[in-house]
């Protein structure tokens, strides 16, 4: 078995009644050497449980209040506190299921790589009852620096990290303070955009439990579109300027430019600010009854950009 240990990151903020579970869910795993929750000053019950938890293992279980405010902010300075060779990024009210540590951990050495992804499950809950569970099956992808900028999207617990790469992205490289929407993504992109190897180990390690209107899901759709916009101006601009050989940078620029023009589409207000060609975006990731009308939003966004231009040349 191997030696290497894994720090545990937990973000809560009213979670109590999905800590113990998460928790537990820890405490099954080989390999672990520290749980790290950083409560982001909860109103409920949360503090209560995490010291009956800190009082059983003293010596696992480390809890912190938040410095500041934001998941984001508690998972930087949750990593702070850590000193496993492996991180594993977990939200309270998800769970992880039994020898993830041991499995992912045996695949990363044994393949040299970065950053370890496997199939997950999603619990669905309606009025605190499972309705329904669903195992999805993820990967093995060729190449996962293009799933993430597609946002085929994976909960964050199905992910186990090595540390040097946590390290690259401390700091609010990877976790941005500043982020709204799709924190998890942009962490992992940036992550992949870095140069992380990513691997597929088979089996179900995660869950993720769907059970509430969350506070980002009370944002208009309008909105997410524009949040979005900025983590893919984000991923362009390192996309750019990276080592990716001519072919992949093409690639990558073409799906978030298929994004771009469907969030035009969606979302006039926002508007395209590099010129591109219609050949250059993804014509299999837009949906037959899109692909239509999106010729006459290009259009439309291609002569809003030259006028603009035209404009600013003239004041």
């Amino acid at each position: 078995m191997s030696t290497k240990l894994v720090s545990v990151v937990i973000p809560n903020f009213n979670n109590a009644i999905w800590l113990p579970a998460c928790i537990e869910s820890c405490l099954q795993q080989k390999s672990i050497l520290e749980i790290i929750v950083v409560d982001d000053h909860s109103t409920d019950e949360s503090w209560q449980v995490l010291a009956s938890y800190k009082k059983m293992y003293p010596s696992l279980i480390k809890i912190y209040q938040n410095p500041d405010k934001g998941a984001n902010y508690a998972r930087n300075y949750g990593f702070e506190q850590t000193y496993g060779e492996f991180i594993q990024w977990l939200d309270s009210d998800d769970v992880l299921l039994n020898d993830k540590f041991s499995n992912q951990i045996a695949q990363l050495e044994a393949q040299g790589a970065d950053i370890a992804y496997s199939d997950f499950r999603i619990d669905e809950y309606k009025k605190g009852g499972l309705i329904n569970q669903t195992i999805k099956a993820y990967g093995p992808f060729e190449d996962f620096t293009e799933e993430l900028l597609k946002d085929n999207w994976t909960c964050p617990n199905n992910y186990l990290v090595r540390r040097n790469i946590a390290v690259k992205l401390a700091n609010g490289i990877g976790w941005n303070n500043n982020t709204k929407i799709g924190q998890d993504r942009e962490y992992f992109t940036v992550a992949a955009l870095l140069g992380a190897k990513f691997i597929y180990v088979e089996g179900c390690f995660a869950v993720y439990n769907r059970w509430s209107e969350g506070t980002i899901s009370g944002m208009s759709f309008k909105r997410r579109l524009e949040l979005n916009q900025i983590i893919e101006k984000r991923f362009k601009s390192m996309i750019l300027e990276s080592n990716f050989p001519e072919y992949k940078k093409k690639n990558y620029l073409r799906i978030l430019n298929t994004h771009k023009l469907k969030a035009c589409f969606y979302n006039p207000s926002i508007k395209v600010d590099d010129l591109f060609f219609l050949s250059e975006i993804r014509w299999d990731l837009i949906h037959y009854k899109m692909k239509v009308i999106l010729p006459f939003v290009y259009f439309n966004q291609t002569l809003i950009f030259i006028f603009n231009k035209i404009r600013l040349c003239f004041r």
